[in-house]
Parts: structure tokens; C-alpha cells; sequence
């Protein structure tokens, strides 16, 4: 329990404050288009996943050290190979895998808890969310939405969108 209160303690991600900024201010419309797309059609475009990483290998060496860069880029191979093993054992959609390691390079190793702690409370949010507007009947304002009707499927990049977008305000502000 103390060590989940000292994480608590310390919700000031350690990513560089300045790339937080722009990286936020560039990519929160991004994230908000994704997740309506995510939920309406249950797929996350392969152009928004490689516009998210190019945000980032263009950018990123502008914003920060260069060995602070280097290591994100490898960050995203090894997020990308651990997604890959997810997604063949049918844990997530091929989108949200996609996503998750174009993403991974906003988030440094050392905040590894904290980001799962913001994934676990964001996730659980977005169900809740999903499943209210649901019961209260938006899926008649918004018919055609695949999430509404899709069993045990789940548009995660409602969620996903939320833990960047929360973790860079945080490393922002």
C-alpha cells in the first residue's frame, strides 16, 4: 500500500515538461478524433497510428535530449514485440495494439506504474461511461455507432486517448 501512495505522491510524470506541452497541445485532437472513431466504427485508422508516431520521430529529437530520444525510440520496439504477443493471444483488437506501441513513445520506463495505474482508472472509466450513455439511450442519437451493438467488444482508444492525454497534462502542468 505504501508504495501505491508514494506513486500517488507522485503524479508528476517525469517526461520532459516543454515536449509534454507541445506533444499535448499537437496530439489531444488526434486523440479525441480517435476515440469517436473508435467507438462509431471499432477501428483505430492506421493513418492516425502512423501520423502519432511520426508526431513523435519528428519532433522529438526538437523537444528533447537526444539520449532521452534514442531510448524512447527503442521503448516503442519493445512495446510494439510485448503488443504483438497481446494481440495473437486475443487480448485486444489489431488497432489498439497498433496504437499502444505508436503511443508508447510519450511515456518514459520510469513512470511504467503510474501509466498502468492511469490505464486501469481511464479503462474502467470509459466502460462506465460507454455502458451509461448506452442504458440512457444513445444509441438512438447515434445509430449507426458499431460500439453500441458489439457484444463484448470494446472501443479501447476511448480509453487509450485518455491515458496519453491525462499522462502529458500531468508531465505538463
Amino acid at each position: 500500500m505504501d508504495s501505491l501512495l508514494s506513486v500517488l505522491d507522485r503524479f508528476d510524470p517525469a517526461y520532459p515538461a516543454s515536449a509534454a506541452l507541445v506533444f499535448l497541445l499537437i496530439m489531444a485532437p488526434v486523440w479525441v478524433f480517435m476515440s469517436w472513431d473508435d467507438m462509431s466504427n471499432l477501428r483505430i485508422r492506421n493513418g492516425l497510428v502512423l501520423f502519432v508516431l511520426g508526431v513523435f520521430v519528428v519532433l522529438g529529437p526538437l523537444l528533447m535530449p537526444i539520449n532521452l530520444y534514442l531510448g524512447q525510440l527503442l521503448q516503442i520496439t519493445i512495446v510494439f514485440a510485448a503488443i504483438i504477443v497481446l494481440y495473437a493471444a486475443g487480448t485486444m483488437g489489431g488497432g489498439d495494439a497498433k496504437f499502444m506501441a505508436a503511443a508508447s513513445p510519450f511515456f518514459l520506463r520510469e513512470d511504467w506504474v503510474l501509466v498502468l495505474m492511469l490505464f486501469i482508472a481511464c479503462a474502467l472509466a470509459a466502460f462506465v461511461v460507454h455502458r451509461a450513455f448506452l442504458w440512457f439511450g444513445a444509441d438512438r442519437q447515434t445509430p449507426l455507432w458499431l460500439s453500441w451493438r458489439s457484444g463484448k467488444r470494446f472501443p479501447l482508444g476511448f480509453a487509450l486517448g485518455g491515458v496519453v492525454t491525462i499522462y502529458l497534462a500531468a508531465a505538463a502542468f
